[in-house]
């Protein structure tokens, strides 16, 4: 007994303390390491983001910046504007990007790349992101099919011949679908057109002789920017469902939650400019229904789901006769895919935390600077759901005050804007007005899945369930992060800071 006592306090015998659980390998951060990737719209507000967020976060070895010369500007001087608009980035990230010339004019079927740039796209090129697309509105049905349909169709036919691809992610948008109540995560072809008719109608007519068909192509859809969008997905799906790729369905993007910094945004689109233009008085009434879902997400957070979203086509597309992520070889040596299911679709958006247009017009004054403008915020504007009333208020709070101003400026010898001004938002309130007074019943079973796919370690750089965003925070860097980074004014209080009072209050926790 003395034996087994003396054994016990030596620790013989005793049993070995409890081992720390293993950490799950980080798959999604694993498969991006040291790849070479070709991101097409780069230069646009979502490309940028991602170009960001790729660069500072993934251990990438290359990204092929795709960009267009625009108003006589070359690529690389193309880049060197963006890296300076988007003050946020790092300057020795540069050796990893390389902006390539395209164009979408060019004759026959490519993007008119030079050969040796070809060359090395196709060689080394595994990864494609494919934001490139027109987001007006009120684009001519033309130039929309060129860019959004024409240029989806040159992307993904270069893309069929890269040596060792293993994913494309076309990047289209919720409201591709919207002339339904119910939109599922799967493509629909139920076009009153085929695609390649579309096209071949754009490449034969002219803008105008376009334009007098555009009713009878758009059907039920509002606007061209829809129409090409859900152009674009059935084009994929008939002409390029071999091909390892996947369409990601983003609703409105706003600017960004918390990376790289709070409340950065380059551009006044749809709810940023209504907002804008409310906060300076130039909006006081608004078509729409303050309790119908909004559909909003922070851009960091939706770049962060295409990135996952890229990892799992990969996953879920099989190479023939090659484990993932390998060199292309096909038993019949051609690099062919083998695809088990019609093209995956991610609708990103989660119902719970899907903010009301009230809730969101409400939340903008949490970034004032003053309790006074936050209280009178609530005063300056009225949603209506009702036309008859909204045509009857924007008459008496915009026609009128603009014509007045005008009148005041012709007696003063000045040229008359505000008309045309008032003419102009009223433009603006119709075109939202759509989205505003509709809401929809959105399938994210593949979204919901996708987070599965995060290790804890790779949610903390990858986090993009919308149940984490916490909207108080994100809009008290809302109309500061519009006011320093769009319209540039330096004096504003840096939105990625706290205020002072707040550092005060964290100070005595």
């Amino acid at each position: 007994m003395a034996a087994c006592r003396r054994a016990a306090d030596d620790g013989l015998g005793a049993e070995p303390p409890p081992q720390p659980l293993a950490q799950p390998p980080d798959r999604v951060l694993s498969f991006y390491r040291d790849s070479t990737v070709l991101l097409t719209g780069g230069t646009g507000f979502l490309g940028k983001v991602l170009l960001e967020k790729i660069l500072r976060s993934l251990s990438v070895r290359k990204v092929f910046l795709a960009v267009r010369t625009k108003d006589g500007q070359q690529p690389a001087d193309r880049l060197q504007q963006l890296l300076k608009d988007a003050d946020w980035t790092v300057e020795q990230l540069l050796e990893r990007v390389e902006a390539v010339e395209i164009s979408l004019v060019a004759d026959g079927a490519g993007l008119g790349l030079d050969d040796a740039t070809e060359r090395r796209l196709l060689e080394e090129t595994e990864l494609v992101f494919n934001v490139l697309a027109s987001v007006k509105f009120n684009e001519s049905i033309k130039n929309a099919v060129d860019t959004n349909v024409g240029g989806t169709r040159r992307v993904l036919q270069l893309a069929r011949r890269m040596q060792r691809l293993r994913a494309v992610v076309h990047v289209s948008t919720l409201y591709s679908n919207c002339d339904r109540t119910r939109i599922e995560e799967r493509v629909y072809t139920d076009l009153p057109v085929d695609p390649a008719t579309v096209l071949q109608l754009s490449k034969l007519l002219t803008v105008e002789e376009m334009s007098a068909f555009q009713h009878c192509l758009l059907g039920p859809l509002p606007n061209t920017y829809t129409f090409s969008k859900k152009c674009a997905e059935s084009l994929i799906q008939q002409e390029f469902c071999d091909l390892p790729v996947g369409i990601f369905r983003p609703p409105i993007v706003l600017s960004t939650y918390r990376e790289p910094i709070a409340g950065w945004t380059d551009n006044l689109n749809g709810p940023a400019g209504l907002c804008l233009w409310t906060v300076k008085g130039y909006v006081r009434v608004i078509h729409g229904n303050r309790r119908k879902k909004a559909n909003l997400v922070p851009v960091d957070y939706c770049v962060n789901a295409m990135l996952v979203a890229g990892f799992d086509v990969a996953r879920r597309s099989i190479r023939t006769g090659r484990d993932l992520g390998t060199a292309a070889s096909g038993p019949y040596g051609d690099g062919s895919w083998e695809t088990q299911q019609l093209v995956p679709v991610y609708n990103y958006m989660y119902p719970k935390p899907n903010l009301t247009w009230g809730r969101y017009m409400e939340s903008v004054s949490m970034g004032f600077d003053g309790w006074i403008k936050r209280l009178c915020w609530h005063y300056s504007y009225t949603i209506v759901s009702s036309k008859a009333l909204f045509g009857a208020l924007s008459f008496c709070c915009h026609t009128l005050p603009a014509c007045a101003l005008d009148i005041i400026r012709q007696l003063r010898g000045k040229r008359p804007l505000y008309r045309r001004m008032v003419s102009k938002t009223n433009r603006f309130l119709e075109t939202m007005s759509y989205f505003g007074l509709r809401e929809w019943d959105i399938a994210n079973e593949n979204v919901v899945r996708l987070r599965t796919l995060l290790t804890p370690g790779e949610a903390t750089v990858l986090e993009f369930d919308l149940s984490t965003v916490d909207w108080d925070e994100y809009f008290q860097a809302y109309i500061p992060g519009i006011r320093r980074y769009f319209l540039a004014e330096k004096h504003v209080r840096n939105p990625s800071r706290p205020r002072a009072r707040d550092t005060r209050t964290w100070s005595r926790r």
